[in-house]
């Protein structure tokens, strides 16, 4: 085959059809530049309105941002706002256990003053007294037992909210009512109407502010004294204790408690009915 005419002719062909794919091979494409980046997007807080009606993202906030905002701040369920009221009045009755033989009832009318996040109560009860088998039999005997005879009884209390919410009651058709879980502290005065018979003004006015009875007036007590009883000569005392207010939508309230004899002021009254407990209900109205 040397020095066939075909060489030439086969080296021009390849040497055409190389330079044809060379021409056809793309370039290398060129290192892209490195993007600017662009300003920055509005919050959901600053966004400016935009004309669409629909477009919401102007109003929406992040869950961190309300979660934020919630932090030191609390709701308080109320079924009925009894602070904003401005004097609650009702009806009142309890009973008396003074560890003797002697049975006691009280009756009468409360009244009720919301002041700053407390209620101070002004109470007028009667208190009435009668015997047991237990003093019948004592008064055939030679003994007597201290006790108090009918009286008047005034009253000033200060409840202090301690917790308060609204609950749901059982039945269920029941409604729900506003409860407050109050502690109760205050002075309870004992008022005998027949024991100031025949003193004189100044004596009266004197006796009215002794802690204790005078011989007097326990001499004149003696008529409506039962039987089996030593008059005690304690004129006032403190009480204290715990009860819940139940307030219904409308303000109609209902006020159980327990309230307990305090001693403190046993030295000075010269009372022999250190410790007894007062179970009461108070209804009412908060206007």
């Amino acid at each position: 085959m040397t020095g066939s005419p075909l060489i030439p002719e086969v080296a021009l062909w390849l040497a055409m059809v190389s330079e044809q794919a060379w021409a056809q091979e793309p370039p290398p494409p060129e290192p892209a530049a490195p993007e600017e980046p662009g300003p920055e997007e509005p919050g959901p807080e600053d966004a400016a309105p935009t004309s669409d009606p629909t477009d919401l993202s102007p109003y929406r906030t992040s869950f961190e941002v309300l979660a934020d905002r919630s932090i030191g701040t609390t709701s308080t369920a109320v079924e009925f706002n009894w602070r904003e009221t401005k004097v609650q009045v009702g009806p009142t009755g309890s009973l008396l256990t003074e560890l003797n033989n002697f049975n006691t009832l009280r009756a009468g009318a409360l009244v009720r003053l919301p002041t700053n996040g407390s209620i101070v109560e002004l109470g007028l009860t009667w208190a009435q007294v009668w015997d047991t088998p237990s003093s019948r039999l004592l008064a055939f005997t030679p003994y007597r037992q201290a006790g108090r005879p009918p009286r008047l009884e005034l009253d000033v209390d200060v409840a202090i909210p301690l917790a308060e919410g609204v609950v749901t009651a059982a039945p269920r058709w029941f409604p729900a009512v506003q409860l407050v879980f109050n502690a109760y502290g205050g002075l309870r005065y004992s008022l005998y109407p027949t024991a100031f018979t025949g003193m004189t003004v100044g004596e009266v006015t004197t006796a009215v502010f002794s802690p204790q009875l005078t011989q007097t007036e326990i001499d004149n007590l003696e008529g409506p004294r039962l039987d089996a009883m030593k008059v005690d000569p304690g004129r006032y005392g403190l009480v204290a204790g715990f009860g819940n207010d139940l307030y219904f939508k409308r303000g109609f309230f209902v006020s159980p408690r327990v309230l307990v004899s305090v001693p403190l002021l046993a030295g000075a009254s010269n009372t022999e009915l250190l410790f007894w407990a007062d179970l009461s209900m108070a209804l009412g109205v908060a206007f």
